[in-house]
């Protein structure tokens, strides 16, 4: 008697989470359609408070992963050429002491 097993098919995960994205942002319009009829000024708000959530993006963006690499880049730089710096006062006060032993 052979027993066929069911074939182990990767089973297809609902989208959860894009449902819940999308239920939240209906519910968002929603709130905020009510709110805007019962208070005009509302609207207002929040197109503010959306003005500084782009503008902290923004900011996000340029200083996190524009600038911040240059400026690393740029210490990594001055920190060699202090090294360099300070392997060549080494070098000449060595030669300094050694031209004096030869005297």
């Amino acid at each position: 008697m052979n027993v066929r097993l069911p074939s182990r098919q990767p089973q297809q995960q609902p989208p959860t989470v894009l449902i819940g994205l999308m239920a939240f942002a209906a519910f968002s319009l929603a709130f905020i359609g009510m709110a805007t009829v019962v208070m005009p000024q509302f609207l207002l708000m929040i197109l503010v408070g959306s003005g500084m959530l782009l503008f902290f993006a923004a900011q996000y963006f340029v200083w996190g992963r524009w600038l911040y690499p240059l400026v690393l880049r740029q210490e990594q730089q001055r920190e060699q050429r202090e090294q360099a710096a300070a392997a060549d006062a080494a070098n000449r006060t060595n030669n300094g002491t050694d031209a004096g032993d030869q005297r």
